[in-house]
């Protein structure tokens, strides 16, 4: 039945289309009427109709609320999906006041003053919205159509089209109203969605956050989250509700634990449960962020908070003090620059080969130097403190190859624009650098991976990279970051503080996650002990003995932070 309702959309990507199962569709909708003021006659409007399943469940619930008398409007840019709405929606219920338009509900905000939207009815504000907007990213819009998205909503960097839609569905909201929409979780945690947030926050009540995370609730990728408004009056945005209901690999207990049917069943729990897809990690409490709304929301409780508290107590400082987490190269051409025989491939091997590392080799403290590193040919070097281009005329087979690649090179017109040579890496970073004792680790990873590069190798775009940056740092201060970052202690971290996994349990280590993970005092026993373990850890080449040593850091990184394990508290 699922597949049939979905038949019709042609190009997902393209429109963003990820419709919403029935059990979604009727949490939000009795999320809606649980903070919406009910009156006898109601008027609804969905922005993206879809195949109507959100107004379905919203009247039905309407309905068992006594509430009959119901005014529909919905948009859509999918005609199919009109039709389909259409049908669904009078064969369940035939009185119903129905208006659906397949026009672009944004577009109509865009080229029309808010204040004459809907111009045509009696009352154009609305009293109840219900709503899963597009997902369409940046890439995929284009630069014109997300340059006029900023400018026209007030949004900044890399942004999502459902983003512009929540900022626009206020203005068709009456004062009272009450908005509730599934969104991407991704605008909770990523940096980028730091203004849309601020927007949110300043702009609506927020009545409740529920984020489903990696438990599958659509067929596409997407990690979904529920958010219930209102327009903003008096209330101020505190104690907001905020659950969340993850997929985990924790199966302690197991006989003990409840289980649910699915995701919004969980949601009575705080803990661990089963279900049939598996074990769900729910938690319950409420909206937080550090210092102001542009900063990253996350779910917190009274033990959350109180951990986080006494490992900020036991802090020294942060990731950030000790240098700047800079990603790796971006060449824009990695078929041309980057090989892993360049003999056997090319004929011959440029003079500008240098080692290059990528999350191939990936592996704590130390690379897998089982794994053969691929080349790079590099085309800057470090001249009286500046980066500049290799002269390649003195480099003839590097001058060769280049040019045997010219065209390719050449159509990059960003580096032409940006007053570059057609050869040149786009992003190289500091050559200086590269030589520097440096901390690598894997943007995607299930567990922290992080490891110490003493062979001067460059890091690729997959990976991100620390050197000792600060001079009032100590010098071995780098062997303390690896052996926090490879505990057990750090996932715990960042599970709590960032909330931000993506499928298959996996974590992101960026630059706006990493730089906030804690270092304790380098001048504490422990801490000098972590120093020569992690050293130890680095140059040992027996399994079993790393294991060994690998086990003896995490106690310690345990004991210096002086914090229970997760699992704790929450199984």
């Amino acid at each position: 039945m699922i597949s049939k309702r979905y038949d019709h959309v042609t190009s997902r990507k393209q429109e963003g289309a990820h419709y919403t199962p029935e059990i979604f569709a009727d949490f939000i909708s009795k999320k809606i009427i649980e903070y919406a003021s009910l009156k006898q006659n109601i008027k609804i409007v969905d922005p993206a109709i879809g195949d109507g399943e959100l107004l379905i469940n919203l009247v039905q619930n309407l309905y068992a609320n006594s509430i009959k008398k119901i005014e529909i409007h919905g948009y859509d840019i999918n005609p199919a999906s009109i039709d389909i709405a259409k049908n669904r929606l009078k064969n369940n219920f035939p009185d119903l006041h129905l208006n659906l338009h397949n026009t672009d509900f944004l577009q109509m905000c865009l080229e029309t003053d808010p204040s004459n939207l809907f111009s045509t009815m009696s009352n154009p504000e609305f009293d109840l919205l219900i709503a899963n907007p597009p997902y369409i990213r940046t890439q995929v819009l284009g630069a014109e159509q997300t340059q006029l998205l900023r400018q026209n909503f007030g949004l900044k960097g890399r942004i999502d089209i459902y983003q512009a839609f929540l900022v626009a569905m206020k203005a068709v909201l009456n004062p009272n109203g009450v908005a509730g929409v599934i969104v991407s979780n991704r605008f909770l945690t990523t940096k980028g969605a730091g203004k849309f947030r601020e927007i949110i926050h300043n702009q609506y009540s927020i009545k409740g956050i529920w984020d489903f995370g990696d438990t599958k609730v659509f067929e596409a990728a997407v990690l979904p989250a529920v958010m219930v408004l209102s327009p903003r009056n008096k209330q101020n945005n505190f104690n907001i509700p905020f659950s969340s209901v993850y997929m985990t690999d924790n199966e302690s207990n197991i006989e003990k634990i409840p289980s649910v049917e699915n995701q919004i069943e969980a949601l009575q729990y705080d803990g661990v449960v089963s279900s049939k897809q598996g074990n769900f990690r729910v938690k319950n409490g409420h909206l937080t962020f550090d210092s102001k709304p542009s900063g990253l929301w996350r779910l917190q409780d009274s033990e959350t908070e109180q951990w986080l508290n006494k490992v900020g107590y036991n802090t020294w400082c942060l990731f950030k003090d000790v240098g700047k987490i800079r990603v790796g190269v971006k060449t824009t051409a990695d078929n041309v620059f980057i090989r892993s025989d360049w003999k056997t491939e090319v004929g011959f091997e440029p003079e500008l080969l240098l080692p290059l590392t990528t999350h191939h080799v990936a592996r704590r403290f130390r690379c897998n130097e089982q794994t053969k590193k691929k080349t790079i040919l590099y085309t800057h070097k470090n001249v009286n403190g500046k980066r500049q281009p290799f002269n390649i005329d003195e480099y003839p087979l590097s001058k060769k190859y280049l040019e045997n690649n010219k065209e390719q090179l050449a159509g990059r017109k960003y580096v032409i624009a940006a007053n570059r040579q057609w050869f040149e890496i786009w992003v190289p970073q500091n050559p200086s650098f590269w030589n520097q004792p440096k901390i690598i680790f894997r943007d995607i990873s299930e567990r922290p991976t992080f490891w110490m590069d003493k062979e001067g190798t460059i890091v690729n775009g997959d990976c991100y990279w620390l050197i000792h940056d600060n001079d009032n740092m100590p010098e071995n201060i780098l062997w303390l970051v690896l052996a926090v970052a490879n505990s057990h202690f750090i996932e715990d971290f960042y599970d709590i503080k960032f909330q931000n996994k993506l499928y298959s349990n996996r974590r992101r280590f960026i630059t706006q996650y990493v730089e906030q993970f804690p270092i304790p005092d380098p001048n504490l026993a422990d801490s000098k002990k972590l120093i020569a373990l992690a050293e130890q850890c680095y140059n040992e080449s027996n399994i079993e003995k790393r294991s060994s040593i690998e086990d003896e850091i995490d106690n310690i990184v345990w004991s210096i932070f002086k914090v229970p394990q997760l699992s704790m508290f929450t199984d």
